[in-house]
């Protein structure tokens, strides 16, 4: 398992006998991307786009930094305590309310929150079970989050709040899907959780040398199901890495094989029912392991942006077909709009410019 990550189109969504969302907004064209934060020393693993002028990414040695001005200028910021620990996550409402998670067995496991735009942390979460290994988190709304460990002799280990992380307590195992030998997520974007309205909740896993799976909540955790996903985990370093809803109905998953830079492998797969059964999409051309992805809300046709160590790709008919952007090492994405979607990874930010960016 991977403790320690350097850690369609409307045709086919047709195929599959639903209709893809109706039309609206900018679409990406000629994109590139343009540092906006810039630290040669950082390493950032999780970002959360709150809305055009608010961003939010968190990395190595405790460091967060966001953008109130939609990447004009950016704060840094240090969370006290939190100096040996990686963060691979960040869930933000709004330039003064956010969330972030570090990852590791035990006690590094953590998750802090400020409500003063980041002048101020406290420790929300620390995990105290040796056999725990957090990877990533999600909220419903301020009040109302979930987040996910690896499994340990066949049981995964769900959190919750329902008190703006106040407490948080562990959802029965008896009520989650056992877990596959070894199989847990990727923490590799912030992404492997994701939530929507109503209480739906869906989480990516791999490592198992047996399927990939995405298990679905409807009702804030209460009850789950699962669907098994065609993208392949036959080692403990292949599988999902991410995961990205368009709307209740169409998600998708991307992945690969992390080891494997210089091949590509079947690493797309869509839903159009809201994640209860699973088609392979075509080939994004990123080797080894698509490590972070996100649909472009508003997009005329349905968007996905894809990024990895090996380089970036988007595709504008829900994964069908791809243009590869760039070789820019980046492993996590979020969008807001197709003029706002931003990109990290070792050394800083980036935004994505379109040939028409305002």
């Amino acid at each position: 398992m991977l403790r320690s990550l350097l850690l369609f189109t409307f045709l086919l969504a047709f195929s599959i006998g639903c209709s893809p969302p109706e039309p609206s907004g900018l679409a990406i064209e000629n994109p590139t991307w343009v540092r906006q934060y810039d630290d040669s020393t950082s390493m950032f693993i999780g970002i959360h786009a709150v809305d055009t002028n608010t961003v939010w990414a968190a990395g190595s040695a405790g460091r967060v930094v966001k953008s109130a001005d939609g990447g004009a200028s950016w704060s840094t910021m240090f969370v006290p305590g939190a100096d040996s620990v990686q963060f691979r996550d960040v869930h933000a409402f709004n330039a003064q309310e956010a969330f972030v998670l570090s990852i590791g067995n035990g006690p590094s496991s953590r998750i802090y929150k400020t409500v003063d735009g980041g002048a101020n942390w406290t420790l929300s979460f620390q995990n105290q079970d040796p056999n725990a290994f957090f990877d990533c988190f999600s909220f419903w709304d301020e009040q109302h989050g979930l987040a996910f460990s690896d499994s340990f002799e066949g049981e995964f280990t769900f959190i919750q709040t329902s008190d703006g992380g106040a407490t948080w307590t562990r959802i029965d195992p008896e009520l989650v899907p056992d877990a596959r030998d070894g199989e847990g997520a990727f923490a590799a974007s912030g992404t492997c959780v994701q939530t929507a309205a109503g209480g739906h909740g869906w989480i990516a896993t791999g490592a198992s040398a047996v399927d990939t799976r995405v298990i679905h909540t409807s009702d804030f955790g209460a009850t789950w199901s699962e669907a098994l996903t065609p993208i392949e985990s036959l080692t403990s370093t292949q599988g999902i890495s991410t995961l990205s809803v368009l709307d209740m109905d169409h998600l998708a998953v991307l992945g690969g094989d992390f080891t494997q830079r210089d091949s590509v492998y079947n690493n797309v797969a869509i839903s159009s029912d809201g994640g209860a059964s699973w088609a392979l999409a075509g080939l994004a051309p990123i080797g080894g392991s698509v490590y972070g992805s996100s649909y472009v809300p508003g997009a005329p046709t349905p968007t996905l942006v894809g990024v990895a160590p090996t380089g970036t790709a988007y595709s504008a008919d829900n994964g069908l077909t791809w243009t590869r952007i760039s070789d820019d090492n980046f492993w996590t994405v979020s969008f807001v709009d197709a003029y706002h979607g931003w990109a990290a990874g070792p050394g800083g930010v980036s935004r994505l410019m379109n040939r028409r960016d305002p």
